[in-house]
């Protein structure tokens, strides 16, 4: 079976600690990062001078990984916070068998405070993660009733 777990949260709510912890515990899963594409084009993680390559290749790795004939699950590990992007991802995804969204939820203060416990070079800037923060879509009804499954995460993990 070949799953796609789409991860929807803003910046430092812990999209990629989530993933990673969920990969070490799951065999042959995968995890598609925007933020680790940019660094591979840029050598920077906040470099976003190369946005439209890196999200083109962030979806032909979705695809090339939908054509394998293996069990697998893979991650979508970037800031998917609006209900168009859930469904552009979960279309995009349409030869899985299972589609999952992942909806990571914190406070705003303690996403400012995590952010600056992150190595430096992936800190986001203060007010783009206010922007993200506020901008953030809840998924809709109709959002949440395309995928599999859904879940919501509203607390800490280490």
């Amino acid at each position: 079976m070949k799953k796609m777990i789409i991860m929807s949260a803003a910046p430092g709510c812990g999209k990629s600690t989530w993933a990673h912890k969920y990969q070490n515990s799951h065999p042959n899963t995968y995890i598609i990062s925007s933020d680790e594409i940019r660094f591979e084009l840029t050598g920077q993680y906040q470099d976003f001078s190369k946005q439209t390559l890196v999200w083109e290749i962030f979806e032909k790795r979705i695809l090339e990984f939908s054509k394998r004939n293996e069990d697998l699950t893979i991650i979508l590990d970037a800031v998917i916070d609006l209900n168009s992007l859930r469904v552009k991802y979960f279309n995009l995804g349409k030869d899985y068998d299972r589609r999952i969204l992942v909806v990571l939820k914190k406070p705003l203060e303690d996403i400012l405070k995590y952010n600056h416990q992150r190595e430096k070079e992936k800190w986001v800037p203060e007010d783009i993660v206010k922007i993200l923060y506020n901008k953030f879509e809840e998924p809709s009804k109709e959002v949440l009733d395309l995928f599999d499954e859904y879940y919501y995460i509203n607390y800490y993990f280490n």
